[in-house]
């Protein structure tokens, strides 16, 4: 008997309900023998892959049509063309199958259906931890035998003259007799055995010739028809893979971090673009809620089909009951920072770089003024595109794979941030030169737990874009836009630095840009304060600290205040073309206060003094419960909050005249 029935009961229901729509084309281990009129059980061979679907299987592809032999065990399979362009919000990236006799975690339904988890499928759900079952072994024509296993999977429709990608497992005779590896990704028309060829070495996914691929799924593939991706002509994809428990990858690599530091590599997803490299994408134990031992043993992208009962994306825009809100019973918010909420990211048009170093870097606080950060990062390389699908698509995966650690609790960890939506087109910044945008809401948990983002960093090479923020709901609603950018590195070309804004909050408006040329051999520091004094020099203000960060403050075009309160600049682009040798780091931060350097109660026009007018906006601020008003940062309006006032005013602007 499976354990906890009456959940997987419930889950079994509403599998068999959507089973006649269920199809994923597979290739199994040995010692698979399918259900009783299948093909797999008429004629079980690991080197074939078979169409399951409404309680049965066929034979979609035998050893000869792949141009492979007796004895080869295809341990990783794709299509290839798996591509979404259509717009929409994440609901499903990954379906996927565990090793057999798995052991999952509790009581997530890997371990309940423990020891008969090998031939199911089973869905890892945007913006939560864990995992669901999708389809139990009957619907695709298995049975539940501890030694049933998928290994390798895809979506259905695999056909005659179609190329595949797909891996063999070490000490199959193909590899033998061709001197190539199990970590290596191979390729075949299927039909055309004489098609059959070496797409990308293990090297070019940051692996070693003696790992071993166990799942494998594609999106963006752009191998020039040949079925050989050559990075040096800008061709690539993104590629999503796991491994077996004994692979070490490359030294240096996340996989070989992760073999040393934990045993849940081999439930792993990791994201490469076919440049040398891959980046851990979402943990085993952290994200897919596995067992230490538990390998991805098959790996696919939801559906392209949005009437999928598991799309990749559904159509719509996120569910508004997503958007966090301040919570019932918050803890004060100290500083002056405002709690991010939403966030959007713009695609721009210019092509993604042969080589993207990235790192997202959420800083948190809470309501005793604790901080810290949350930060991601990675090296894609090799994906170069100019489809704003395939840029939102690596946007959203970094993004959606962000986690914050709960010990001691259940779930152990949440992510970040949920609700994504990929718009291609843009919808919320539609503007020239942006193609898309991925938008994204803090997770409400976060926010309850009683951690608040406070910050976002993006950085990139040879690209531009951005990121921008909205406040959490009904919580310091007078937020001001605060976007910062900081450049290191030296040109080894000329370049061009730019800032792109606009006096809009929505479709129309004006826009402006801002940009320096970069000299070859400039370094970024520089460039960057070139760019500072060219927009102070148009009556803007953009200060370089010292840390190096320009900071945003005012552009001499600004869009209006938002009926919510929110305003400030909306820059839409930053970023540095033509030049991969300069590393870019855009940030996104919300502040409250006035835009006076000279007092936290310096509200009114004109800035520099205290007068009667500051005291006047005081009033209507303490009277409305408006956040720069909450002077002792506790959450509430009371007469703490005028003693501070009282004194800050006592104090006046020093070098300004004072108050009297």
């Amino acid at each position: 008997m499976k354990r906890n029935q009456v959940q997987a009961g419930a889950q079994l229901l509403a599998c068999f309900a959507m089973g006649a729509m269920a199809q994923v084309d597979f290739s199994h281990h040995i010692g698979t023998i399918g259900a009783p009129g299948s093909a797999v059980n008429a004629s079980s061979n690991i080197g074939e892959i078979f169409s399951g679907g409404g309680g049965t299987n066929t034979l979609t592809a035998n050893l000869a049509s792949m141009g492979l032999v007796f004895g080869d065990n295809i341990d990783a399979f794709d299509r290839g063309d798996v591509f979404s362009t259509f717009s929409g919000v994440s609901v499903n990236p990954f379906l996927f199958s565990v090793e057999s006799v798995a052991s999952g975690q509790m009581p997530y339904p890997v371990w309940a259906q423990a020891p008969f988890n090998g031939a199911d499928v089973y869905a890892m759900q945007s913006g939560s931890f864990g995992h669901v079952l999708a389809y139990n072994e009957p619907v695709l024509g298995l049975v539940a035998n501890p030694a049933e296993s998928i290994d390798g999977m895809t979506d259905s429709m695999v056909t005659p003259g179609q190329r595949v990608y797909f891996s063999l497992q070490q000490g199959s005779p193909t590899l033998l007799g061709n001197a190539w590896s199990g970590a290596d990704v191979l390729s075949v028309i299927i039909g055309a055995p004489g098609s059959l060829r070496r797409a990308f070495r293990a090297s070019d996914i940051g692996l070693i010739p003696a790992d071993d691929l166990d799942g494998l799924a594609i999106f963006g593939m752009q191998d020039g028809g040949d079925g050989v991706i050559d990075p040096v002509t800008s061709e690539g994809a993104l590629v999503y893979f796991s491994v077996d428990e004994t692979s070490v990858g490359e030294i240096g690599s996340d996989v070989r971090q992760r073999s040393i530091t934990s045993l849940h590599h081999g439930g792993d997803i990791y994201l490469s673009g076919v440049g040398g490299s891959h980046l851990l994408l979402h943990e085993g134990d952290r994200r897919l809620a596995l067992g230490a031992g538990d390998v991805v043993d098959a790996l696919k992208l939801g559906s392209t089909d949005p009437l999928d009962p598991f799309p990749m994306y559904a159509p719509g825009l996120p569910d508004p009951a997503d958007e966090p809100e301040k919570p019932m019973s918050c803890p004060p918010y100290r500083g002056s920072g405002v709690p991010i909420g939403t966030i959007w990211v713009e695609v721009c048009d210019a092509d993604v770089p042969n080589i993207v170093n990235w790192q997202i870097e959420v800083k948190m606080c809470d309501g005793n003024g604790n901080t810290m950060s949350v930060i991601k990062q990675g090296r894609v390389r090799g994906a170069a595109s100019s489809n704003p699908h395939v840029k939102a698509q690596m946007i959203k995966d970094a993004f959606e794979s962000v986690m914050l650690d709960k010990p001691g609790q259940m779930p152990p960890a949440i992510p970040v941030f949920k609700g994504f939506a990929k718009n291609v087109p843009p919808i919320n910044v539609p503007r020239p030169g942006i193609t898309g945008e991925v938008c994204m809401f803090v997770n409400q948990e976060v926010i309850d737990c009683g951690w608040n983002v406070d910050r976002i960093c993006f950085s990139f090479s040879n690209w531009t874009a951005n990121i921008i923020v909205k406040p959490v709901k009904g919580w310091f609603p007078d937020a001001k836009r605060r976007m910062s950018l900081q450049v290191n590195g030296v040109a080894d070309s000329d370049a061009l630095l730019r800032i792109s804004a606009t006096d809009s909050n929505g479709p129309g408006g004006i826009d402006a840009s801002f940009a320096v040329p970069v000299a070859a051999g400039q370094d970024g520091f520089s460039a960057l304060l070139d760019l500072s004094n060219q927009i102070a020099e148009m009556g803007g203000f953009a200060p370089v600290n010292a840390d190096g960060e320009m900071i945003v403050e005012a552009l001499p075009i600004e869009p209006p205040i938002t009926p919510e309160g929110l305003f400030g600049p909306l820059v839409y682009e930053a970023g540095a073309i033509n030049n991969a040798d300069l590393q870019i780091t855009v940030g996104a931060s919300l502040a409250r206060g006035p835009n006076s350097p000279c007092s936290a109660v310096d509200y009114a026009l004109p800035y520099g003094s205290l007068n009667f007018l500051d005291v006047s906006a005081f009033l209507e601020r303490y009277s409305k419960g408006i956040g720069d008003a909450d002077l002792a940062y506790d959450g509430s309006f009371n007469f703490l909050d005028v003693s501070k006032f009282l004194e800050l005013f006592g104090q006046g602007c020093p070098g300004s005249g004072g108050t009297k």
